[in-house]
């Protein structure tokens, strides 16, 4: 099992998402905004983030 999967399949809830390193400030106040609470895995979180970034301001 590669470094990937592994990360793929661990589960984290909101509030570790929120305060792990892997996000910078912005990004984790986008993961404050948008997140539910329920748990989701750091590749869903990154997936968010760049969801967020494409729409378009109006």
């Amino acid at each position: 099992m590669t470094k990937k999967e592994i990360n793929k399949e661990i589960k984290f809830t909101k509030e570790q998402i929120i305060n792990c390193n892997k996000f910078n400030t912005i990004e984790k106040d986008i993961l404050e905004a948008l997140l539910e609470d329920k748990e989701y895995s750091l590749d869903e979180a990154k997936k968010i983030i760049e969801d967020f970034n494409k729409k378009e301001v109006k």
